[in-house]
């Protein structure tokens, strides 16, 4: 790869510096999601050791069996933590529906392919648990980042080789995903990866095979870099190829962090787009 490539990878993923004002997004961010976290006070389940092999389960009051969001967070699988994105909880409890947000070990303590692993362990957990939880079987699976990316690995996992013959997603809404794991070797993302091309083909979710008929909706904002955007677009290409109902949902203006604010304004588009897949 020559430097000119190299340098347009990094320029293209690079979210933080090409925002601006990401530091008073983030202080943004933080400040809610402490309120929130002390407000709503999530129930905490193991799925694993460890602290970040644990499930934040928010829960709407008075409402029994409500469907819910699986929403994983990003940070490019090697930053964040799950409690970092609490602020997007009060407008989908207010609607009776549970959120449940799955920490996960992060790059180079463990390689991406066991953090997909554990991922997949936690909504496994969480699934077989959900008629003692008292939560419903309608899960919509969700992610921003990183975690759209893990949240379509999921969508296209065989979970019968996992115990779990019945589990099944009404939807999945990946937001400002990286689905195809190749460009990131050209980039210094991949220090902490360390993944060479065959493994980054193997875990691309680009390239797995979603269930037949499965809803997708690939949100990605129309300020975020031709990457970003193309990721979006070839993932609902090929997964429409593949047999899913697969589309892209732009939001205009929106750079890679103001899209992750999406998941918390009720008015908004990417709120009604995850709404309708719930309710379908």
């Amino acid at each position: 790869m020559n430097d000119l490539s190299w340098g347009y990878l990094e320029k293209q993923y690079a979210t933080v510096t090409a925002v601006p004002d990401y530091p008073a997004i983030a202080a943004r961010w933080a400040k809610h999601s402490a309120e929130a976290v002390l407000r709503f006070r999530p129930e905490a389940i193991a799925y694993g050791t460890g602290e970040r092999r644990m499930i934040d389960l928010y829960r709407p009051e008075g409402v029994a069996e409500p469907p819910v969001l699986l929403f994983i967070h990003g940070g490019y699988w090697q930053r964040r933590h799950r409690r970092d994105f609490a602020f997007i909880v009060e407008p989908w409890l207010a609607r009776g529906i549970a959120v449940a947000m799955p920490g996960y070990p992060l790059c180079p303590e463990v390689t991406m392919a066991a953090l997909i692993e554990d991922v997949r362990t936690a909504t496994v957990t969480l699934w077989n648990a959900a008629p003692e939880l008292g939560l419903s079987r309608r899960w919509l699976a969700g992610g921003h980042s990183a975690g759209g990316h893990l949240a379509a690995s999921l969508a296209a996992t065989d979970w019968g080789v996992r115990g779990a013959h019945d589990l099944a997603f009404v939807g999945v809404l990946p937001s400002s995903g990286v689905f195809d794991l190749p460009p990131l070797l050209g980039t210094t993302l991949n220090i902490a990866l360390g993944l060479d091309y065959l493994e980054a083909m193997r875990l691309s979710a680009l390239y797995l095979a979603p269930p037949k008929g499965l809803r997708v909706i690939a949100a990605v904002g129309g300020a975020e870099s031709g990457e970003f955007l193309r990721q979006s677009q070839g993932l609902a290409r090929r997964w429409t190829a593949a047999g899913a109902q697969a589309a892209v949902l732009e939001l205009p203006g929106r750079n890679h962090f103001t899209v992750q604010d999406a998941w918390a304004e009720p008015d908004g588009a990417l709120f009604a787009a995850a709404l309708g897949l719930l309710s379908a």
